[in-house]
């Protein structure tokens, strides 16, 4: 058995339980008509459903899946608050974290962002790429469901992202991608 059946079959089942509760719960409810499929909303351009949210963990962790199109990913920031771990479900993926050697990932690959770092990364197949960010603490899942209820558009409302990002302790840098 792969890696990631492993842990959609253990750690991701096992710690899910109804997503969402204040904040997240709202902002997820206002994303449903902008729905893509049950407990699924759209964001940046991405496909996400919250797997695990901060509220069931009491704060020390979300689990979130994402749904990433060819070519798809964030622009180079990095985080004041979380590391962030991805597992790669399908597809191909690169990550660059500066100063660092670049990461190519498929699936059952596990890539962790620490905090403070710039990083960024792209879904670099001709398909979709699925992937599951796990965020320690968790909260950054709140972000992305205020920007699906916003309906938010990158790079038109970059401004709106910029500052709602800064929230969440997330700063936008220069692009290291090759």
């Amino acid at each position: 058995m792969k890696a990631f059946d492993l842990a959609r079959r253990g750690l991701i089942v096992s710690l899910a339980t109804a997503s969402g509760s204040g904040a997240v719960r709202v902002a997820a409810e206002q994303a449903q008509a902008r729905a893509v499929g049950e407990g699924w909303f759209s964001a940046f351009g991405l496909k996400i459903r919250v797997e695990v949210s901060t509220s069931s963990t009491n704060g020390v962790m979300s689990a979130t899946r994402v749904i990433s199109p060819p070519g798809g990913g964030p622009p180079a920031h990095s985080h004041t608050r979380e590391d962030e771990v991805f597992l790669i479900v399908r597809g191909r993926y690169r990550f660059w974290q500066k100063g660092m050697p670049t990461i190519d990932a498929s699936a059952g690959s596990l890539v962790r962002q620490h905090k403070g770092m710039i990083h960024q990364y792209r879904n670099v197949s001709n398909e979709e790429g699925e992937h599951i960010v796990i965020c320690l603490p968790g909260g950054l899942e709140e972000l992305f469901a205020i920007v699906a209820s916003e309906q938010l558009i990158v790079p038109r409302d970059m401004q709106r992202v910029i500052a709602l990002s800064a929230d969440y302790g997330i700063k936008y840098e220069s692009s290291i991608a090759d």
